[in-house]
């Protein structure tokens, strides 16, 4: 009856907090904006399987919560109450510690779900939206679920977090997934230009990767693309896409967004030839 409760409470929270509010907000905040990244619609029936498929996600997440309910317990975390246990400033060294290692994790394990072995078991459901919504934050198969959930297992089991730090780093992550999925780039341009914040993720540069699958793995920094080579700013697509929506015409599309969309419909009839 207890693990009933807790899987219960932690279903309630994941969907109403990490789901259900920030995908609402952002898709209802940007859904009617002209600037959108990619000139496409989402597709007819895909918020559905997006909402569906991340149902399914907060049950394996709330499932892994109350499993790590039973580790903290038992004293098998490394979550601390005490603030004194550290030293000052420790709790804000955690989150960012957090970030660079979930970053890292994510990173990789994207990467290796992008493999052929793996691609269709792990993460081809997520890739059906080429054009995602703020509904597709949780939009994965439960193997990807599982992935993803355990990054932040390890973290927790292993990395020393004040529980606030803990809920800062959940918070900081919820915000990027939801933001990387909602159409629009959040960022201003101005930032982007700045040399200490071009190590982050754009909104623009997660789009990029939903219409090309072999660029910008990462989440919450391009670090890791970057050194590996797998990094593409997605700006030039954008200006393409905005370009070509002003066009009277097809036909008048300039060339070069024929070559920068190739890589987008190739992904979006591999995808759609996947059942939902």
């Amino acid at each position: 009856m207890e693990l009933a409760l807790q899987f219960m409470a932690f279903f309630a929270f994941i969907f109403l907090a990490g789901y259900l509010a920030p995908a609402a907000q952002f898709y209802f905040l940007y859904r009617n904006r002209p600037d959108r990244i990619q000139s496409a619609r989402p597709r007819p029936g895909q918020i559905a399987r997006e909402v569906r498929l991340s149902i399914i996600t907060v049950a394996i997440f709330a499932a892994g919560s109350t499993g790590l309910m039973q580790l903290y317990q038992a004293g098998l975390t490394n979550i601390y109450w005490d603030r004194h246990d550290y030293f000052p400033g420790y709790g804000i060294l955690s989150v960012l510690l957090c970030l660079v290692l979930h970053d890292t994790w994510f990173y990789w394990s994207h990467r290796a779900m992008h493999t052929p072995a793996l691609f269709k078991l792990t993460h081809a459901g997520h890739h059906k939206s080429v054009t995602p919504t703020p509904w597709a934050m949780f939009a994965f198969q439960p193997a990807e679920a599982l992935i993803q959930f355990a990054g932040i297992a390890m973290i927790v089991i292993f990395l020393p977090l004040h529980p606030l730090a803990l809920l800062a780093f959940l918070g900081i992550d919820t915000t990027v997934n939801v933001a990387g999925h909602c159409g629009y780039e959040c960022v201003p341009a101005w930032a982007k230009r700045l040399p200490l914040l071009r190590i982050f993720s754009t909104v623009t540069s997660h789009d990029a990767h939903h219409t090309n699958m072999r660029v910008n793995f990462g989440s919450f920094f391009n670090v890791w693309d970057r050194f590996c080579g797998t990094y593409n700013s997605g700006a030039e697509n954008e200006k393409l896409e905005h370009s070509a929506s002003r066009e009277p015409s097809p036909i008048s599309r300039p060339h070069a967004l024929e070559q920068n969309n190739a890589s987008r419909l190739n992904t979006a009839r591999w995808t759609r030839a996947l059942p939902d």
